[in-house]
């Protein structure tokens, strides 16, 4: 009889032990599971820190642009820009030389340099 207690223990000791084995197999693969997707959740965090450190950087490049022209186009500014331009305008136009009353009656024209163009 105590033979059979052995092999009654051993009996019951095989399905525990399949048991053990089958569950050891399905958390294993679970817990497998789970680490590939924090795997995965790490990295999507790890991009989105460095997309918002990307965009920070592209804001402030664009705050500063966006300064830099506000300054560019402020009334002192322009108004200064369009003197600039008129002065330069003015330089590079040629001297326009008054005709005197003498040279227009030589030349047969008026002195405001216009033909006549009434009929006589």
């Amino acid at each position: 009889m105590e033979a059979s207690g052995w092999v009654l223990g051993a009996i019951a000791a095989l399905p525990a032990a399949a048991m053990w084995c089958a569950s050891r197999w399905w958390h294993g693969r679970q817990r497998a599971m789970l680490v590939s997707q924090l795997d995965k959740s790490e990295r999507a965090r790890h991009v989105a820190i460095q997309q918002a450190l990307q965009a920070r950087r592209q804001v402030e490049k664009l705050q500063t642009e966006l300064s830099e022209y506000r300054r560019a186009s402020s009334p002192t500014a322009v108004q200064r820009e369009k003197a600039r331009k008129l002065q330069a305008a003015l330089d590079a136009a040629a001297p326009v030389a008054a005709v005197s009353a003498e040279e227009a009656a030589a030349r047969g024209t008026p002195a405001h340099g216009f033909a006549d163009t009434l009929p006589m």
